[in-house]
């Protein structure tokens, strides 16, 4: 039997939440972090395992998790760890985004209000490299400034985008990867770490980016855009982590191992 170390503990980053999804059966997954973030599960999707343990596998359609509470400052800087899976059984045994689709979203945290849900400050899943490439299609975190009116024409602020190194293509269907995405507010910059290969992308933020608080419960499985769901998770989800603050690459390798580790026989 393989044995586990200590869960690690970042340097410059607060664990806020961690589900596991061990409970394998209701409609609650409960916040082993000890700060209360509970998931609940909508539309009755079904418990199944990850690579690491417990795990929830989504329609694509209609079936989501969403907080009690609002977990992350997303005014600051911030990182998430999730254990993520494309199922064939939902996009097809050839992999592409359905029609018209340009994402698919396993976190996103929307605002501005819970009453008035325009967007999200980030989504992290995959993406399409741009919509006159919608079949180029990478691990993404996707940083978004908050809407208003500009300081002056033109409109600075753009949706950044980290893009990973790996195309996506039907070899990503049934395959476990963990990805985690972090938002650096001090050096305006954008990540993402896929600990397994190696593989890692970044984006840089402008001088003066407005970081924004969004103050509704976060979404697992499918994000907002214009008050309406979008951008939903073809698949399933394992246990997730958010933090408060910067992992580092290091740091994620680190997860990476100890995830394994603990399951290992």
């Amino acid at each position: 039997m393989t044995e586990t170390t200590a869960e690690p503990t970042p340097a410059d980053a607060r664990l806020v939440a961690w589900w596991k999804f061990d409970e394998g059966v209701g409609d609650i997954a409960k916040d082993s972090s000890g700060n209360g973030h509970t998931l609940r599960l909508i539309g009755n999707p079904a418990w199944t395992r990850a690579e690491t343990g417990g795990a929830i596998a989504l329609n694509g359609a209609d079936q989501y998790l969403q907080t009690d509470s609002v977990p992350l400052r997303t005014d600051d800087s911030l990182s998430i760890a999730a254990w993520l899976r494309l199922d064939s059984a939902v996009l097809g045994e050839e992999f592409a985004l359905p029609p018209d689709w340009f994402a698919l979203t396993a976190v996103s945290q929307p605002g501005p209000t819970p009453d008035s849900l325009t967007h999200s400050p980030f989504y992290l899943g995959v993406r399409a490299q741009d919509e006159e490439t919608p079949g180029t299609v990478m691990w993404c975190l996707e940083t978004a400034p908050v809407d208003g009116d500009p300081p002056g024409p033109p409109w600075p602020y753009v949706w950044e985008n980290a893009f990973s190194k790996e195309v996506l293509g039907s070899s990503a269907l049934d395959r476990w990867v963990f990805l985690v995405g972090v938002i650096d507010k001090e050096n305006l910059t954008t990540h993402v770490h896929l600990p397994a290969t190696g593989d890692h992308g970044s984006a840089t933020l402008v001088d003066n980016w407005p970081f924004w608080q969004a103050d509704a419960p976060l979404q697992i499985g499918r994000a907002y855009w214009r008050n309406q769901p979008v951008d939903q998770w073809h698949g399933s989800i394992g246990p997730v982590r958010l933090y408060q603050g910067v992992l580092t690459a290091e740091e994620a390798q680190q997860l990476y191992r100890y995830d394994l580790g603990s399951t290992a026989g």
